[in-house]
């Protein structure tokens, strides 16, 4: 029987905002975004947990986010120093191991496959240090793949930031989760299938239409089918 890989995915929260919290800690708890001003076209780069709680979101307009909330801090964006601090997280990391795959400024995969420590441990060992030395809050996802531990990431996010908005907070998610080997069909099952890497607004449309609507709609699909519908896109699927 082949090794069971362990894929670590790393994603900070709200990563802008963060650096920004540390600048001026009196944003923090605000709706604040960091991005372009409104009367120059600007779109939101980052938005604190509050403004999301207000619908405020990435890439939205400034002028939208503004109309959403009239009091919105806009923090102009310092991508010199995103840049440093990720640099910093991407040092701790590569101390961990050096099987790292940075795939954005705040978000990177580790191969633990060969670190004998308890997975979960290991991963909130790593959130601790990441909090401690560098002051950033940070969610993670393990499974064994890539595209497992990243919606893994994204499923253990969505959870605790309703657990938190249920208890009146705007706290980041600082969430940790562990999908075990051989629990992967079961896990992404149920999940909608615009999670999946790949699955668009245009993709995710069709498939509705299909009555396709969760991951383990697509897994029941015969591929021939798939493949004749969204061509070499359906095999990925």
């Amino acid at each position: 029987m082949p090794a069971v890989r362990k894929i670590l995915h790393l994603d900070l929260d709200a990563f802008f905002c963060a650096v920004e919290e540390q600048r001026d800690p009196s944003l923090k708890g605000k709706p604040f975004a960091v991005g372009g001003r409104p009367d120059e076209r600007g779109v939101v780069a980052s938005c604190s947990y509050a403004a999301r709680q207000l619908g405020i979101h990435s890439a939205m307009a400034m002028a939208q986010a503004l109309r959403l909330c009239p009091r919105l801090i806009i923090v102009p964006s310092r991508h010199g120093e995103y840049g440093r601090v990720s640099q910093q997280v991407m040092h701790l990391l590569h101390a961990l191991t050096p099987l790292v795959e940075q795939i954005s400024i705040d978000e990177a995969f580790l191969d633990i496959s060969d670190i004998r420590d308890e997975p979960e441990r290991l991963a909130r060992g790593l959130q601790a240090r990441i909090r401690d030395e560098l002051h950033l809050p940070s969610s993670i996802g393990i499974a064994s793949n890539k595209l497992t531990a990243k919606i893994a990431t994204e499923v253990g996010k969505a959870l605790a930031l309703k657990r938190i908005k249920a208890q009146g907070l705007t706290e980041p998610p600082n969430a940790v989760t562990v999908v075990p080997y051989g629990e992967e069909a079961a896990f992404l099952s149920p999940l909608p299938a615009d999670m999946l890497w790949g699955v668009g607004p245009k993709t995710s449309q069709r498939l509705s239409e299909l009555g396709i609507h969760t991951i383990g709609d697509i897994a029941k699909w015969p591929e021939g089918e798939l493949i004749r519908l969204f061509g070499e896109n359906g095999r990925d699927l």
